[in-house]
């Protein structure tokens, strides 16, 4: 029998990291280059993460890591340059060389991955090349033409000067260092950054280093199922299949989220081959202390209940979107069966539905008319609506622990007293004091004056000083704007009930 070939490994897209020193322009550069506007979005014009972006030029695609430059975010920056294949040094012309430009280069070096660095704010006055070159040469970056051959760019990220011969640049290293791929390995896909998104769930960029990542996939962390990939986006939001080498994509589907710079596998590892591979190429990261690779948790109120005193109950759940569908019932405790789900507002033929399968409606993003209200109060629905996921799980934890109560009585979950009033464009804004328990955005609260109930409502939104909050505890003071305009005068009361 003639013997199977093996596949050779094809030709891949460079992955590249850009470090540097804070306000340097680094994200300037890629803003530049992806042309689009991300510096603007940026708090206070330092990134906050490490953003994964894909790009062509002349025909052959090139991947970015962005890496936060802000000194808190050491090592993130490290394990950008550890997934990374050739490194670009950004150094401002009129600032030289700064503690985070040293940490980056020592970075770079322990990483062993050739480096490129882009002299940026040429177009200043006080641009001086010659003394970044110099002062680049003390820390050990000798560049073309200053004794050394490590190649550099002049540029001006904000006019675009010098960009494309830093692409050229780029292209050139990455055919002489041969980078390749193998697209039908096993997959293995670095972890770039990770977040819970109130619609989306759980979720984690990630950049494949080989095989092919599809939806539909499981990822482990060592020998731990950590997700299964329920939905791929790119960078610019749309929804793909598969991921090749090289492919920056944001999935869905965790259960847990890993740390930063862990390597996911379609297979599960067992510990002696984790530690092979560690002393073998090592792993990104390098030592892995407990703070930094410590997996992170789900919050307590996202983990399904104790099976012991947990009941099954059933929803019908309708969403804004068919993402917050889909990371909705991905994070839903094991206890809760979807009868039926949807995207749009809730309707009367979800309370028809409701009523005759027992469910309880959740909205997420959405809600019921008058008249669909009107229809689940007189066929007795319980419905509930939320804006943010961890409220919405939160509470379906609490439903399971507590079915009877919530079914068959109205559960008080916070009490306030109006102590001032503020106006608000056109509208009042009730300020208040929580007596007990909890106040929250989204909240169905009864306005009380004294014994008698005057009016009901729902919690628009609620500021305490000059931040909007999702939640006052209690003790706090803060401002509740209702849904509606309400007849309420100083003394009145507040109670948060649930709906049904």
């Amino acid at each position: 029998m003639k013997k199977k070939e093996a596949i050779p490994s094809e030709s891949r897209p460079p992955i590249v990291a850009v470090l540097g020193h804070v306000d340097h322009g680094k994200t300037t550069l890629l803003d530049t280059i992806r042309k689009t506007d991300v510096v603007s979005k940026e708090h206070g014009g330092i990134t906050q993460h490490i953003g994964a972006y894909q790009i062509e030029e002349k025909k052959r695609l090139i991947t970015f890591i962005d890496t936060p430059g802000h000194e808190a975010f050491s090592k993130m920056r490290s394990r950008g340059a550890s997934v990374a294949d050739i490194a670009i040094l950004v150094v401002a012309a009129d600032d030289s060389v700064k503690p985070q430009t040293i940490e980056s280069i020592e970075q770079i070096n322990n990483a062993g991955i050739p480096i490129i660095v882009a002299i940026n704010k040429v177009d200043l006055p006080a641009a001086n090349v010659d003394g970044v070159k110099g002062d680049l040469a003390k820390h050990g970056v000798q560049v073309e033409g200053f004794g050394g051959d490590v190649p550099f760019v002049p540029v001006s990220a904000k006019q675009g000067t010098g960009i494309p011969q830093l692409l050229d640049l780029i292209l050139l290293v990455s055919d002489m260092k041969e980078i390749t791929g193998d697209p039908k390995a096993t997959t293995e896909a670095v972890v770039i950054e990770t977040r819970v998104d109130k619609g989306k769930g759980l979720v984690a960029t990630v950049v494949v280093k080989n095989g092919t990542l599809t939806a539909g996939s499981s990822l482990y962390d060592g020998a731990t199922q950590v997700a299964k990939v329920r939905a791929m986006l790119d960078e610019h939001g749309t929804q793909v299949q598969l991921a090749s080498p090289s492919k920056p994509v944001e999935v869905l589907g965790f259960t847990k989220l890993p740390a930063v710079g862990t390597t996911l596998r379609v297979a599960p590892q067992q510990a002696a081959q984790r530690t092979a591979l560690k002393k073998e190429v090592g792993i990104p990261g390098q030592a892995r202390d407990d703070k930094t690779t410590q997996e992170i948790q789900l919050p307590d109120f996202l983990k399904p209940v104790d099976p012991e005193v947990a009941r099954i109950i059933t929803i019908i759940l309708k969403a804004d979107t068919a993402g917050s569908l889909e990371a909705i019932i991905a994070s839903l405790p094991k206890k809760v069966i979807v009868v039926q789900c949807g995207v749009g507002d809730i309707t009367e033929a979800d309370v028809l539905s409701a009523k005759s399968t027992g469910a309880i409606i959740i909205g997420f993003g959405v809600a019921p008319k008058g008249a669909v209200v009107k229809l689940a109060q007189t066929e007795k629905v319980v419905y509930r609506t939320y804006r943010i996921i961890y409220e919405l799980l939160d509470e379906l934890g609490e439903v399971v622990a507590g079915l009877k109560e919530v079914l068959h009585e109205e559960r008080e979950l916070g009490k306030g007293q109006i102590i001032a009033e503020f106006p608000f464009e056109k509208q009042r804004i009730a300020g208040t004091k929580v007596a007990s328990g909890r106040l929250a955005r989204g909240d169905t609260v009864k306005v009380m004056r004294g014994e008698e109930e005057i009016a009901r409502a729902k919690i628009k939104s609620i500021r305490h000083g000059k931040d909007d909050i999702t939640k006052a505890d209690t003790g706090i003071e803060c401002g509740v704007l209702f849904d509606q305009k309400l007849d309420f005068t100083i003394g009145d009361g507040i109670i948060a009930v649930t709906i049904g």
